[in-house]
Order: structure tokens, then C-alpha cells, then sequence
């Protein structure tokens, strides 16, 4: 029985080493993303100009809203005034115009989304072959989002490297916002 045990302990054994010999040892970099889109060149140059959409968007709605603040009022005053038929129509015609500047701001603002979602596309397509390239010169075979590790040894954070790569590679991106009125 004693000799089963430990026949079958050996066995496990060899597997357990077979098994080590097989499996290739794990070396890990780590890149802090978030760093990234917040350093780099391109990724600034992103931040600015969604920025200035955002502000000039914001313009925009304040026009709109003082626009149909004031169409409103003048509305009010017609009341007594124009007939109730009139009127009616004038408040149908008033709902529909304030609908259609509404959807407008919100179609901008779902068009500048998609800007964004392709320029993060473009910025991650750069940022494949810096990684890939890193990892080769580091003899890495794993890379590790940094938001996901808690703690790791100096020399494994790679991030300051990959920006300055990604600066040289792709220094700013034309973001595709759409145009807002003035």
C-alpha cells in the first residue's frame, strides 16, 4: 500500500516537473493606459479639441435655450392678442422647432461620441506595435494594464517609454468633430 502511495506520489511528481519544463517562465511589464492618453502628445491633442467642442456645444445650447426662452415669451404676449386657433398653431409650430433644435444638439453630440470612439481607435493601433516592440525588448510576454495591478517591483513599469514612442510615432490626431453653429 505504502509502496502504491508512493509510486503515485512520484508520478505526480514527474508530471508536476514534465509540466514545468513545458510551460515557458513569465516575464510582465506593466503600462499604465490611463497615463498614456493623459501624457502623450496625441493624447492631449485629443483632450483640447474634444474640449473646444465640448465648450462650443455648450454655447450653442445656451443660444438655443435663450432663443426658445424668448420665442416663448413673445408667444405669451400674442395669447391675448391672436385668436386661440392661432395661437394653437403657433404653439404647434414653437414645440416643433424646439424639438428639432433639441434632436440637432443631440445628434452633435452622438456625432462627436463616434469622433471619439475612432480616434481612440487610431491611437490604439498605434500603440500595438509600441507595446509589441516593448515587450520584445524587455523579453516580455505578458503586459499588464497597470489599473489592474495593485503592487510590482521597480522595473516593470514600461509607461514613460511607450509615451515617448507614441509621441514620436503619432504626435497629434485630427479628431473628426462635427462643426457646431455659431
Amino acid at each position: 500500500m505504502l509502496k502504491k502511495i508512493l509510486m503515485t506520489m512520484g508520478l505526480i511528481m514527474l508530471a508536476g516537473a514534465a509540466h514545468a519544463q513545458s510551460t515557458p517562465n513569465s516575464k510582465i511589464i506593466v503600462v499604465d493606459f490611463d497615463r498614456v492618453s493623459r501624457e502623450s502628445l496625441v493624447g492631449k491633442d485629443i483632450a483640447a479639441q474634444t474640449q473646444s467642442f465640448r465648450l462650443d456645444l455648450e454655447g450653442q445650447a445656451r443660444a438655443v435655450q435663450q432663443q426658445l426662452t424668448a420665442e416663448e415669451e413673445e408667444l405669451t404676449k400674442q395669447r391675448s392678442i391672436i385668436s386661440q386657433d392661432a395661437f394653437n398653431e403657433k404653439v404647434r409650430t414653437f414645440q416643433q422647432k424646439a424639438q428639432k433644435m433639441q434632436a440637432d444638439l443631440q445628434g452633435l453630440d452622438r456625432q462627436s461620441g463616434q469622433a471619439m470612439q475612432q480616434a481612440n481607435l487610431e491611437v490604439q493601433r498605434a500603440l500595438r506595435p509600441i507595446v509589441r516592440e516593448t515587450m520584445e525588448a524587455k523579453g516580455a510576454n505578458i503586459v499588464l494594464d497597470k489599473a489592474l495591478v495593485s503592487h510590482h517591483v521597480a522595473g516593470l513599469d514600461v509607461t514613460t517609454e511607450v509615451i515617448e514612442k507614441l509621441n514620436e510615432v503619432l504626435p497629434s490626431y485630427d479628431v473628426s468633430l462635427p462643426k457646431v453653429k455659431e
